[in-house]
C-alpha cells in the first residue's frame, strides 16, 4: 500500500542486528582481553612462586649436600682413627704375649736355677723309688715338671690378661669410631 514515509524503518531490523553483531563483539573482545590479563597476572604469580620453591630446593640441596660431605669427612676420620687405634692395639697385644713367654720362660729357668720356689700347695713332692724301680732321678723329673706347668699357668695367665685388654681396646676403640663419626651419642 503506500510509501513509507521512514525512510529508516526498512533498515530497523538490520540496524538492530548489527548492533546486537558489535554488542557481542565487544562482549568477546572485552572479555578476551580482561581473561588474558587476568591469566597473565595468575601465570606471573605462578612463575615466580616456582622459581622461588626452585630457589629454596636447590638451598636445601646445597645443604644436603654439605651436610653429607661433613658426614663423609667424620666418617673417614673416625675410620682412620679407628685403623691407627686397632694398630696399636694390634702391637700391644703382641708385645704382651711376648711378655708372656718371656715371663712363663723367666719364670721356668728360675725354679730350675732354685732363685724361686713353689708355695707349699703348688710343690706336691713326688715319692721315692717307686715299686716298679723308677729311676733314681724321678724327683727332679718331677719337680721339672711341676716347674714348667707352673710356668705354664703363669704364661697362660697372661696371655689371657693380653687378650683381654686387647678385646676391651677393640671394643673401646669401635665406640669411640662410631660416636666421632656421628653415628651414635654418648650418654651422660
Amino acid at each position: 500500500m503506500g510509501i513509507s514515509v521512514d525512510p529508516l524503518r526498512p533498515y530497523a531490523n538490520l540496524i538492530r542486528w548489527v548492533l546486537i553483531a558489535v554488542l557481542a563483539v565487544l562482549l568477546v573482545v572485552l572479555g578476551y582481553r580482561w581473561g588474558a590479563g587476568h591469566w597473565k597476572g595468575e601465570h606471573a604469580a605462578e612463575v615466580a612462586g616456582r622459581a622461588a620453591d626452585n630457589a629454596a630446593h636447590a638451598a636445601t640441596l646445597q645443604r644436603l649436600a654439605e651436610a653429607t660431605a661433613q658426614a663423609a669427612a667424620k666418617a673417614k676420620a673416625a675410620s682412620t682413627a679407628l685403623a691407627n687405634s686397632r694398630a696399636q692395639t694390634d702391637t700391644r697385644y703382641q708385645e704382651a704375649l711376648n711378655d708372656a713367654k718371656r715371663a712363663e720362660r723367666d719364670l721356668a729357668a728360675a725354679l730350675r736355677r732354685g732363685d724361686m720356689r713353689l708355695q707349699p700347695q703348688w710343690s706336691c713332692p713326688a715319692t721315692g723309688a717307686g715299686a716298679g724301680g723308677a729311676a733314681p732321678d724321678a724327683v727332679q723329673a718331677s719337680a721339672a715338671g711341676r716347674f714348667n706347668s707352673a710356668a705354664r699357668i703363669v704364661g697362660a695367665t697372661e696371655a689371657d690378661a693380653a687378650v683381654i685388654e686387647w678385646l676391651w681396646s677393640g671394643w673401646l676403640a669401635d665406640r669411640q669410631a662410631v660416636i666421632a663419626a656421628g653415628c651414635a651419642v654418648e650418654g651422660k
